[in-house]
């Protein structure tokens, strides 16, 4: 009578997509090695945010992997079509094609515009997003309708600190050198262009740029490594094979209009299938007739859902608490 008790709450459908998981995140890290500038671009929306006086509400942010170069935008929506008309005028048309792009998969990313690849732990655009939302506070203090106006002013303070991972800044792994302000024309002597060896020669900046990105690469490395160690301390390994069932982490939206409190609603949904396994953490999910596709899901977001079957051959293996005689 225990076992089959036990059997029914684990496979009860309204138990498992409303209650918690109790155990670790699944899911280790895997670090996106970046070699060299505009390898890898990771891509993010901030917002929404208050409405501007220009119309925008969201900020649209590029940034690459390697160098740490943020391209930020006001944008009025988060949409495929605005983040690809944004990549070409600000990656592409000023730094060339990006080999890889990677998002969090959100509804603009989806996209026949657009393909990108799922890393939510390693999307170099969350640590970004904290501080442009953090300078945005103190830049606007209470008139946070005119927040568009310092993104520029906040994207240059980004390229030109020292990345505590490559221990350069960005524009030093770009451009091999740092960008000037108008307090360095005041305080420096006027550069002598013609003489600058940095500037009249090509095979000096190259020689820079090359020193520059090798130490960057030993600090990355190593950056990777320790962000991995301690991830991984909070993480378990799950893995699922073509056909298991699942259940899909969710997240809801309140909707006053419609008397929709997201915190009462189901944590998860499903139950779904496995289709496909892409990687050690992505795969990818139909529903369990096969007719939908529901695409690519990191494995954090999944759970397994038990039918009786497989909660009866799981909960066998649990012995029962210890009889007193």
């Amino acid at each position: 009578m225990r076992g089959d008790v036990r059997t029914y709450l684990s496979s009860c459908t309204v138990c498992q997509l409303t209650k918690p998981s109790q155990l670790k995140p699944a899911g280790l890290l895997v670090p996106v090695h970046a070699t060299e500038p505009w390898e890898y671009v990771g891509v993010d929306f901030v917002g929404p945010l208050p409405w501007t006086a220009s119309g925008n509400q969201y900020i649209l942010v590029f940034v690459d992997y390697f160098s740490k170069w943020v391209e930020a935008s006001d944008v009025r929506e988060a949409s495929a079509q605005g983040t690809a008309s944004k990549f070409v005028g600000d990656i592409f048309a000023r730094h060339g094609a990006a080999r890889h792009l990677i998002s969090d998969r959100g509804a603009p990313f989806l996209s026949v515009l657009l393909t990108t690849a799922y890393h939510p732990q390693t999307n170099a655009t969350e640590r970004v997003n904290r501080t442009l939302k953090t300078a945005i506070r103190a830049y606007v203090g209470d008139k946070h309708m005119s927040w568009d106006r310092y993104i520029p002013q906040i994207c240059f303070a980004l390229r030109t600190a020292p990345h505590e991972s490559t221990g350069f800044s960005p524009a030093r792994m770009l451009y091999g050198r740092e960008l000037t302000t108008p307090l360095d024309h005041l305080s420096q002597p006027p550069t002598d262009y013609l003489n600058d060896p940095m500037l009249s020669r090509p095979d000096v900046l190259r020689n820079t740029l090359s020193i520059t990105h090798d130490h960057a690469r030993v600090a990355l490395e190593a950056s990777h490594e320790k962000q991995k160690r301690h991830y991984d301390l909070r993480r378990q390994t799950i893995e699922y094979a073509p056909g298991d069932l699942v259940r899909l982490k969710t997240h809801p939206r309140s909707d006053a209009a419609a008397n929709f409190a997201a915190k009462l609603a189901p944590l998860y949904g499903g139950p779904y299938q496995i289709m496909q396994r892409l990687s050690e953490v992505n795969y990818r999910l139909t529903s369990v007739d096969g007719a939908q596709d529901l695409g690519v899901v990191h494995v954090i977001n999944l759970q397994p859902f038990h039918t009786w079957q497989t909660a009866e051959a799981h909960t066998t293996q649990v012995p029962g608490p210890k009889q007193l005689i």
